[in-house]
C-alpha cells in the first residue's frame, strides 16, 4: 500500500528550519557562514526523510522543535530581564520562532498526520 502524505507534512517539512534560525539580523550577520553549513544540512536531511514518512522524522522533529522552545525560554529570559536596557530584537525573534515552533508542534500532532507516519 502506498503511502499518502498530507500536504501539512510538506509544509512542516521544507518550513521546520525557520524557528531555528530565526536571530536578530546583526547577529546573523556576525556569524561564520560556515557555522550554518551543518544546521542546514541536519534539517535538510530531517526534511527529506519527512517526505518519505520516515517514522522516526517525525519523533525528530517534535523532539527539535519542543528544544527549539525550550532553549529559546531559557535564553529570552536573560535577555528580557538582564540589568541594561532590552533587547528587543532578540526578544521579538524569540517569541516569534516559539510561536513557530509551537505551531509545528500542534500540526505535527494531528491524528492526519500521525497516521501517515504510522502507516
Amino acid at each position: 500500500m502506498e503511502k499518502s502524505r498530507p500536504a501539512v507534512v510538506t509544509f512542516v517539512a521544507i518550513l521546520q528550519f525557520i524557528p531555528a534560525f530565526m536571530l536578530p539580523p546583526e547577529l546573523l550577520i556576525s556569524v561564520n557562514p560556515v557555522l550554518f553549513l551543518v544546521p542546514l544540512a541536519f534539517f535538510a536531511f530531517l526534511g527529506w526523510a519527512m517526505l518519505t514518512l520516515k517514522r522516526w522524522a517525525l519523533t525528530l522533529c517534535i523532539f527539535v522543535q519542543g528544544l527549539n522552545v525550550i532553549a529559546r525560554f531559557l535564553i529570552l529570559f536573560p535577555q528580557a530581564l538582564g540589568e541594561e536596557s532590552v533587547n528587543w530584537p532578540f526578544v521579538t525573534t524569540s517569541l516569534a520562532a516559539v510561536i513557530l515552533s509551537s505551531v509545528i508542534l500542534y500540526v505535527t500532532d494531528r491524528p492526519k498526520v500521525q497516521v501517515a507516519f504510522r502507516a
